[in-house]
C-alpha cells in the first residue's frame, strides 16, 4: 500500500513536471510572440488582434457543449473497465456530438458577426474578419472532441506533444505572416494556429481510437440515436460551460469597474499583475486536465477511492506550489522589468498579493474536479458561482481599500472563502475529508508563504532579501524532505 502510494506521488510529480514544462515553454514563446507582434502591429494591431482572439475564444467556448471536459469522464470509465465495445460507441458519440458543436459554432460566428463588431469597434465594419474567422470555430470543436479521446485514454505523452507543437507552430506561423503582410495575416493566423492544434490532435487521437465513418453516413432518426448515447455527457459540459462564462463575465465586471474608477492604465496594470499571479503561477496546474481528472474519472463510482486521488493530488501541489511561491514572490520585481518594462513594476505589489493565492488553489481546483467526476453539475456551478461572487467581491473591496495591492489581497481572501467553503460541501455532499497530512502541509507552509511576502513590506532592502530568501530556504526544505519521505 505504502509502495503504491509512493507510485502515485511519482506519477503526479512527473507529469506536472512534464506539461508544466511545457506549459513554460508555452509562455515563453507567448512572449516572443507578443513582442513581435507589438514591434509589427503597434498598438493598434495588437489591440485588433486580441478582440479578434478573444471573441473567437468566447464563440467556441459557449457553443463546444464542453466536450473537451466532460467527455473525458466517459471515456476514461470504458477505458478503465477494458470495454474495447463500449469505448469505441463512446468515441463515436464524442465526434457525433463535435460535428453538432461545430455547425452550431460556426453558425452563432455568422449570426452574430455584426452584432460583435459593433460591441467590439467603434469605428469601420470589421464583421467580415470576424465572418471569415468561423472555420477556425469549426476546427477547434473538432480539436475539443479529440482533445477529450486522448485525456480519456490517457494518452498524457501524446498531449504534451500536441501542446509542444502547437506551441512551436504558433511562434513559426505569426513572425513570418506578420513580417510579409501586417495586419492582413491576422486572420489567417488565428485559423492557422486552430489547424495546427486540431492536426496535431487527430494525428494522435485517430490512431487511439479509429474513427468509424460508417456510423456518420445514416438516416436521420439512427443520428438521433447517435447523439441520444451522448446526453448525459453533453448535459455535464454545459454545466461546465456555464461555468466558464460566468468566470469570463466576472473578470469584465472587474475590469469594468476599474476603469470607471481610475481609467485604462489601472486595468491595464491589474491584467498584468493577473497575468503574473494567476496565469504564469498556473502552470503548476496544468496537468489537471490530462492527467488528474482520467484518474479520478476512473474511480468515480467508488467514494474512498475519489477522497485518496484529491487527497494525493493536493498535498504534491501543496508542497510543490507553496516554495515555488515563496521564490516567485521574491523575483517578482526583477522578473517584471524584464518580461515587459518598468512601466508595469507598479503592478508588482498587486502580483505578490495574489500569489498567495496558488496555495489555496492547489486544494481549491482539485476538489472542484470531484463534482465534475461525479456528475455532480448543479452543485459545480453553484460553487463556481459562489466562487466568482467572492472574488469580484474582494477585487472590488480590495481596490476601495487597499488601490491595486489590496485587489491582490482581495484576491487571496477570496480563494480563502472557497476552500472553506468547498471543503465544508465536500465533507457535507459525499462524506469526504482533507486527510491530516494535507491539513499538516497546508498549516505549515502557508504561514511560511505569507511570511515571505511579508519579508517583501520591509524597507530595509538587507532585512528584506535576508528574511524573504530565509523562508523560501525554509520551505523548499521542508518540501524536498517530505517529497523524499514519500517517495
Amino acid at each position: 500500500m505504502n509502495n503504491k502510494k509512493n507510485g502515485i506521488y511519482a506519477q503526479i510529480l512527473k507529469y506536472t513536471g512534464l506539461f508544466g514544462s511545457i506549459q513554460g515553454l508555452s509562455i515563453l514563446t507567448g512572449v516572443i510572440r507578443n513582442k513581435v507582434m507589438a514591434m509589427m502591429l503597434g498598438t493598434q494591431g495588437m489591440g485588433m488582434m486580441s478582440l479578434l482572439n478573444c471573441a473567437v475564444s468566447f464563440l467556441s467556448l459557449a457553443t463546444s457543449l464542453g466536450l473537451s471536459f466532460s467527455a473525458v469522464r466517459e471515456i476514461a470509465a470504458y477505458n478503465d473497465n477494458g470495454d474495447i465495445k463500449g469505448l469505441e460507441r463512446c468515441a463515436t458519440s464524442i465526434r457525433a456530438w463535435s460535428i453538432v458543436a461545430a455547425l452550431l459554432g460556426a453558425l452563432a460566428c455568422i449570426v452574430t458577426c455584426k452584432w460583435i463588431d459593433k460591441l467590439t469597434f467603434t469605428w469601420g465594419d470589421h464583421s467580415l474578419h470576424y465572418l471569415l474567422l468561423s472555420p477556425a470555430i469549426v476546427i477547434m470543436a473538432v480539436t475539443a472532441g479529440e482533445t477529450a479521446i486522448l485525456k480519456g485514454m490517457h494518452r498524457l505523452k501524446a498531449m504534451a506533444v500536441v501542446q509542444l507543437t502547437t506551441a512551436l507552430a504558433a511562434l513559426a506561423v505569426t513572425v513570418p505572416l506578420l513580417y510579409l503582410f501586417g495586419e492582413s495575416a491576422i486572420v489567417p493566423i488565428i485559423f492557422l494556429i486552430a489547424l495546427s492544434t486540431m492536426l496535431a490532435t487527430i494525428f494522435y487521437s485517430y490512431s487511439t481510437v479509429r474513427p468509424k465513418w460508417k456510423s456518420f453516413l445514416v438516416p436521420l432518426h439512427k443520428w438521433r440515436a447517435l447523439l441520444a448515447n451522448g446526453a448525459p455527457m453533453v448535459k455535464l459540459g454545459m454545466a461546465f460551460v456555464s461555468a466558464t462564462i460566468m468566470g469570463s463575465g466576472s473578470e469584465f465586471v472587474i475590469r469594468a469597474f476599474l476603469n470607471v474608477e481610475t481609467g485604462l492604465d489601472t486595468v491595464g496594470l491589474y491584467n498584468t499583475g493577473y497575468l503574473l499571479a494567476i496565469t504564469y503561477a498556473g502552470m503548476f496546474f496544468s496537468s489537471m486536465d490530462s492527467d488528474y481528472y482520467p484518474r479520478l474519472s476512473a474511480v468515480n463510482g467508488n467514494i474512498h477511492k475519489v477522497n485518496e486521488v484529491l487527497n494525493n493530488q493536493a498535498e504534491v501541489l501543496v508542497l510543490l506550489v507553496a516554495p515555488a511561491m515563496c521564490v516567485y514572490i521574491l523575483s517578482l520585481p526583477l522578473i517584471v522589468p524584464l518580461l515587459f518594462s518598468d512601466k508595469f513594476i507598479e503592478a508588482v505589489p498587486m502580483a505578490q498579493a495574489a500569489s498567495l493565492t496558488m496555495v489555496f488553489k492547489s486544494i481549491c481546483l482539485p476538489i472542484s474536479y470531484v463534482m465534475l467526476a461525479k456528475g455532480d453539475s448543479r452543485t459545480y456551478v453553484f460553487l463556481e458561482a459562489l466562487s466568482y461572487i467572492y472574488v469580484v467581491a474582494g477585487v472590488v473591496l480590495g481596490y476601495k481599500y487597499g488601490g491595486l495591492a489590496g485587489t491582490g489581497i482581495g484576491l487571496t481572501v477570496a480563494y480563502a472563502c472557497e476552500l472553506t467553503v468547498n471543503t465544508v460541501t465536500l465533507h457535507l455532499r459525499y462524506g469526504m475529508v482533507l486527510h491530516h497530512k494535507l491539513i499538516r502541509y497546508i498549516s505549515i507552509l502557508f504561514p511560511l508563504t505569507l511570511s515571505a511576502y511579508a519579508s517583501t513590506l520591509i524597507p530595509q532592502d538587507a532585512w528584506k532579501w535576508g528574511f524573504g530568501i530565509s523562508i523560501a530556504v525554509i520551505a523548499t526544505v521542508y518540501s524536498i524532505r517530505t517529497f523524499k519521505t514519500n517517495l
